[in-house]
């Protein structure tokens, strides 16, 4: 096991790193609006956004004004209707998604689903100026503490895109499932159920828990957990780090939809590592509402 040193040092470098990302000009809590289409909507307009918006064949389509301000896609004005590929931001961004203008405003688009399994496309809209400070926000977290890095043993499966209930009532989000990870804490066994999320390097392992610090302690929807596999063929994780367990986005905007935590991710005892629960609540309000949309 590396020393003390060199793991509360890495950690450090880490929770810089992920702080300055989450609250960068385009970051998570820049989010200023989320709104909704379903499969036969067309030509819906969005209070923060200009033009029309429809769904065709599955693909988001963006239709631009006849005159007046418009959206910058990829560099350039729309002269005509223009699909918005879904994707995260650019700020984050991977896939085939293309950097998304209003003016100083990011717009970005989503695919979720509905309770019947129907397909869900929501629009997102990012302004820097609203940007929540690390102050504001008033996020800390539990000093490094090297019992919390924890050996296991990874057991690898088949992918599987699991249709999550999320923090937005009526809305689903696919949460590809890829594996256990089994650890043991103070004699008893967990298997922890880990998502592989997609990044511009590869998957990346994640888990997402409760415990019994969620809501007092720490936030109270879960916090998430990377892993790192130990091989090139992404077969093998030796430890999972609860210091590296952060806050998810839910935790500083409405406009998201954070999975709810797996029943499997429950654990019974406190966690008392990783960030802590933010000082500024955000008091949840839903964006959805089944056969309606968020538009003007």
């Amino acid at each position: 096991m590396p020393t003390r040193e060199h793991l509360e040092g890495q950690w450090r470098e880490w929770r810089y790193a992920h702080v300055a990302t989450m609250f960068r000009p385009y970051g998570w809590t820049s989010l200023v609006a989320q709104y909704w289409l379903e499969a036969d909507d067309k030509e819906v307009s969005f209070d923060l956004l200009p033009g029309t918006w429809s769904v065709e064949d599955g693909r988001i389509i963006f239709t631009p004004p006849a005159s007046g301000p418009t959206l910058s896609v990829n560099g350039k004005y729309p002269t005509g209707p223009v699909e918005i590929i879904p994707g995260r931001n650019q700020t984050y961004g991977h896939g085939k998604s293309e950097p998304v203008y209003f003016g100083v405003n990011e717009v970005e688009t989503i695919l979720r689903s509905k309770h019947d399994g129907q397909s869900l496309y929501g629009v997102r809209v990012r302004d820097p100026r609203e940007a929540t400070s690390v102050e504001e926000a008033g996020v800390t977290a539990f000093d490094y503490d090297p019992a919390w890095r924890i050996p296991g043993v990874y057991t690898p499966s088949e992918l599987t895109d699991f249709e999550a209930e999320t923090v937005e009532a009526g809305v689903r989000e696919s949460t590809p499932r890829i594996g256990t990870f089994t650890f043991e804490y103070k004699g008893k066994s967990y298997s922890l159920l880990l998502i592989g999320k997609d990044t511009a390097t590869g998957v990346q392992p994640v888990a997402h828990i409760r415990d019994q610090t969620s809501g007092p302690v720490t936030y109270g929807a879960g916090r998430v957990i990377e892993l790192q596999f130990a091989d090139d063929t992404n077969t093998r994780i030796d430890w999972i780090d609860f210091n590296y367990a952060v806050a998810l986005p839910c935790a500083f905007t409405n406009f998201v939809t954070c999975p709810l935590v797996p029943r499997e991710n429950q654990l019974d005892f406190e966690v008392l590592a990783g960030e802590k629960r933010p000082l500024r609540d955000v008091v949840r309000t839903m964006t959805y509402q089944s056969g309606t949309n968020g538009g003007a």
